[in-house]
């Protein structure tokens, strides 16, 4: 009976440890860019192949800037990002 309950107990903890609620973890503002924007903007924002990105609350409205992110530019593309991470970053980049 106690291998049962140790079998039971370690199945329970191995499941803990697979569950899904720390892969959001990483879906924060910051590591977003820095994946899949940075390459182009900068990794302080500051612009490189792509404009800066510094203080977009000044220029743009969070609509305007999910409407870019989600649909693209001339020379931006747009769907780079799914709907989820397109509105973290949209929000992490109106506060910087």
């Amino acid at each position: 009976m106690n291998r049962l309950w140790a079998a039971f107990a370690l199945t329970l903890l191995l499941l803990t440890g697979c569950s899904s609620g720390n892969s959001s973890t990483a879906m924060d503002g910051e590591s977003i860019y820095k994946k899949s924007c940075a390459a182009c903007h900068g990794d302080k924002l500051q612009g490189a192949v792509g404009p800066t990105l510094v203080n977009m609350k000044s220029k743009y409205s969070e609509a305007e800037v999910l409407k870019i992110i989600n649909e693209g530019t001339k020379k931006m593309p747009g769907n780079l990002l799914d709907k989820e991470a397109s509105e973290i970053v949209t929000k992490w980049l109106m506060e910087k």
